[in-house]
């Protein structure tokens, strides 16, 4: 396995494009086979890097790899369907519906504001008007939103609706039968969105006596089975207000969620469990570890260790992407866990077999983008696009069911 050096600057669609500092470097590499087995599986890659504050779209044509930015604020955790993607970010939860069908429109020039005949006239006299239009075509951000996007897009995943649930620091979120869960670690529960709250609490660990924002064991990772939730990963099992800061690192937990108890204890802040085949995988984050729980026979195995702090996986097939970070100097006062050489670390995503347990392939950051947190496959698409909220295609960009009859 050899690492090929990328020839394209990854594409940045942010609002900060221009004013983004000259040292933002999102430089990668990556090994020769990832786009061939990409393009056969006919998948791509959506991650988030709440450091860089992007979610980013690992796309191919079949011959090389292309990382798409896009900016949100603390971008977490991940989840797609057939129907589309939800992110996480600071203070809301952003639905992106799949909608091949404005694939043609987005293929084509946007026309400006002015000469759009859904927007609205304000009442100005010409020379305003055209004043404002000259502000405008100056702005090159803007302007560069005005183009098509690449022709080789072949997905469109679209801004539909956004909840706000206020800062409850979420972390993992997936899709079940009771509608969208997402792990709480403001307030150390599982949670359900409604649109009538903030959030709606449904479970706590056996641990947690009180409902209260202030992060007490650092609940973060979730992994559903059969619609429901069934087990998460906490960094510890304190009552305190953010305790497990100013502890042994060796605290975390796997906890089986319908019987409301601890199964696995004396981990290293783990992240990121995934129920797969009957089986448990979850990130051993502070050691660097992939790890594999046994339901069955309360087991748990090793089955990988890693140049980094692993957190994110998402699995197709026996080909798990298992997102790597730097070791970074935390406000968590124990040093960290994972190799003392922080040079030695590396930052991306690994492409790890699950039936021989081994690396098949892996991307890697050489600049900016130190961390990363979550990981969802797009199904159907080598090469998707996202338009963000603030899109200036979101105008008139519509979709919809037609007229009863």
């Amino acid at each position: 396995m050899t690492d090929t050096p990328q020839t394209q600057k990854p594409q940045e669609d942010s609002a900060q494009k221009d004013t983004a500092q000259s040292a933002t470097d999102f430089s990668f590499t990556y090994s020769g086979n990832i786009p061939a087995i990409l393009k056969h599986l006919n998948i791509s890659l959506a991650f988030t890097s709440y450091q860089a504050g992007r979610l980013m779209l690992v796309r191919t044509d079949g011959e090389s790899l292309e990382i798409n930015f896009k900016e949100f604020p603390r971008p977490m955790g991940l989840t797609a369907t057939d129907q589309g993607l939800i992110l996480g970010t600071f203070t809301q939860i952003i639905q992106f519906q799949r909608e091949d069908g404005l694939l043609e429109q987005i293929k084509k020039p946007l026309p400006d504001i002015a000469q759009d005949i859904t927007a609205p006239r304000a009442h100005k006299n010409d020379e305003e008007k055209q004043a404002d239009a000259e502000k405008r075509l100056a702005n090159k951000i803007y302007v560069e939103k005005l183009k098509p996007v690449d022709a080789r897009v072949d997905a469109c995943f679209i801004t539909r609706s956004t909840h706000y649930t206020g800062m409850i620091n979420i972390h993992d979120i997936e899709w079940g039968s009771s509608g969208l869960w997402a792990v709480n670690s403001s307030f150390s529960c599982l949670c359900t969105i409604d649109p009538s709250y903030s959030f709606v609490p449904q479970w706590k660990p056996p641990f947690i006596e009180t409902l209260t924002p202030e992060d007490r064991c650092h609940l973060n990772g979730m992994t559903l089975r059969d619609g429901e939730p069934a087990y998460v990963t906490t960094f510890s099992q304190y009552e305190d207000r953010k305790q497990w800061r100013d502890s042994d690192k060796h605290t975390g937990t796997l906890i089986d969620v319908k019987r409301n108890e601890v199964v696995v204890s004396g981990l290293a802040m783990p992240h990121s469990p995934r129920w797969h085949n009957g089986r448990v995988y979850f990130c051993h984050s502070g050691l660097g570890h992939l790890n594999c729980y046994h339901p069955d026979t309360g087991e748990m195995e090793v089955i990988a260790e890693l140049p980094g702090f692993t957190r994110g996986i998402d699995i197709y097939g026996s080909i798990m992407f298992v997102g790597l970070s730097r070791k970074r100097q935390s406000d968590v006062t124990s040093p960290g866990l994972v190799t003392e050489d922080s040079e030695k670390t590396c930052s991306g995503i690994w492409l790890f077999n699950l039936d021989t347990h081994e690396v098949i392939g892996t991307i890697k950051f050489q600049g900016n983008v130190d961390q990363i947190y979550d990981i969802a496959i797009l199904y159907n698409t080598s090469f998707p696009e996202v338009i963000e909220p603030d899109h200036p295609r979101m105008r008139n960009h519509f979709s919809h069911p037609g007229l009863p009859t």
